[in-house]
């Protein structure tokens, strides 16, 4: 898990760091005593975990709580404070956990270990696996679609990464047409509903959103690996190996930037 420590106090952080230096589940991508630079950081950065000092100079840790949820609606926030009257506005803002100081490890141990529970029950049911060739996993059991120009259109919807798709880049990308032939509308709207009943039959058809004119995939609903290579994993360095939804020639644009972007990162080169 990607962490951030924000504490003005250096000593309580360092007790922290100290304790998730032993559990290998925990990164810790961050330590900051401002609250604004905490926040600058996650605006940019992949941010799972948050442990957060209350009192805090300028921006407090309420307030700054709330700003993370705003960009990063998943990380998991604990409280840290020496003031037991900040606990009514920390469970006002859903806050998932609270140490009060001073602490030891033992109380540092069962942070980390509610947060590993909380990130557990987290996980998405819907993942996408793109290294390779494109697969939608359910419960981690393959989906299967009613065609293969759905299971294209979904594939599409992940390339863009939950950015609109319309409807005229659908049907060029899929028929290569020039999004004018009725034969090719015919063939979006037959494409759409079977992808559609498909998700309601699985029961995951929050995942995906018709608007007028275009679709996409909630990203924030589903796990994928391209997805935490664009967040920068590093992980997912070692897992890419050059292969990205082999199925589709439209997809190749993209694997010369991931091949950048891993060797970049450190240079890896594929066996």
């Amino acid at each position: 898990m990607k962490t951030i420590l924000v504490d003005d106090m250096i000593l309580d952080m360092k007790l922290f760091e100290l304790k998730c230096s032993d559990m290998a589940d925990f990164e810790i991508v961050g330590k900051f005593t401002a609250s604004e630079d905490a926040l600058e950081y996650a605006k940019n950065n992949t941010v799972d975990f948050a442990l957060l000092d209350i009192d805090m100079p300028g921006m407090n840790g309420i307030e700054l709580a709330k700003q993370l949820r705003a960009v990063r609606p998943d990380v998991i926030i604990v409280f840290v404070t020496a003031h037991p009257k900040f606990a009514v506005d920390a469970f006002m803002m859903k806050a998932d956990y609270m140490v009060f100081k001073p602490f030891d490890r033992d109380d540092i141990a069962d942070v980390l270990e509610r947060a590993l529970l909380l990130r557990n029950r987290q996980k998405k049911r819907v993942s996408f696996h793109t290294f390779g060739r494109f697969e939608m996993l359910l419960d981690g059991r393959p989906v299967k679609f009613r065609s293969a120009k759905a299971k294209e259109l979904m594939a599409l919807c992940v390339y863009n990464e939950g950015r609109n798709v319309s409807i005229y880049d659908v049907i060029n990308t899929l028929w290569e047409g020039d999004g004018l032939a009725s034969t090719e509308n015919t063939g979006y709207r037959r494409t759409i509903k079977e992808l559609t009943d498909m998700l309601k039959d699985i029961g995951m058809e929050h995942i995906f959103v018709r608007e007028r004119g275009s679709c996409r995939i909630k990203r924030e609903a589903v796990d994928c690996d391209y997805f935490d290579f664009i967040d920068g994993k590093t992980d997912m360095y070692y897992k890419f190996q050059g292969e990205f939804m082999t199925d589709y020639s439209w997809a190749e644009a993209a694997i010369y930037k991931m091949i950048e972007k891993k060797l970049a990162h450190g240079g890896y080169t594929y066996k």
